[in-house]
């Protein structure tokens, strides 16, 4: 299995709507470009994204790309992966929604779109790393027979343009 773990693009500044704050043009433009190298080396099964804004708009411009593209990825929000989670009940959730949609088939490529500090730490519990700092739109690719601590291995990871 693959897990394709990605930080949303830019959002707008904090404010005490987290949940509500959108991503920026830039922001559209950074989830875009990593859409394309998604796109371009994987073929998605699922992509499932965080119910905040940010993370969801990202996520579904992953979504319109894959499918522009000839892929048909299925779409979950869970809500255990937004900022402050805990990241051992997030895996728990993904391996959870992954079994549901597919049964015992781990042969799938599954994107993971989320927020800083959640993603560092589940890429951490599951390759055995420390958290290390996601930048905007991030991804970072997983291996892995199952969802568990220690199991993983990071093959790649793509960071698009950022911020000045």
């Amino acid at each position: 299995m693959k897990l394709l773990f990605v930080r949303h693009g830019q959002a707008a500044p904090y404010c005490d709507d987290d949940a509500g704050r959108d991503l920026t043009d830039f922001g559209q433009q950074q989830a875009v470009q990593t859409a394309k190298q998604i796109v371009a080396t994987q073929e998605l099964d699922l992509i499932i994204a965080s119910p905040f804004n940010r993370a969801d708009q990202t996520a579904k411009i992953l979504l319109q790309y894959a499918n522009e593209h000839g892929q048909n990825p299925s779409f979950v929000t869970i809500s255990s992966i937004t900022p402050d989670d805990d990241p051992v009940v997030a895996l728990d959730d993904i391996a959870h929604a992954i079994t549901h949609k597919f049964g015992d088939d781990d042969d799938k490529t599954v994107a993971v779109v989320c927020h800083m500090p959640i993603v560092a730490k589940m890429l951490a519990l599951l390759d055995g790393s420390s958290p290390a700092w996601f930048e905007l739109a991030e991804c970072r690719v997983v291996e892995t027979a199952v969802i568990a601590e220690g199991l993983g291995q990071c093959i790649s990871s793509f960071v698009p343009m950022q911020p000045q």
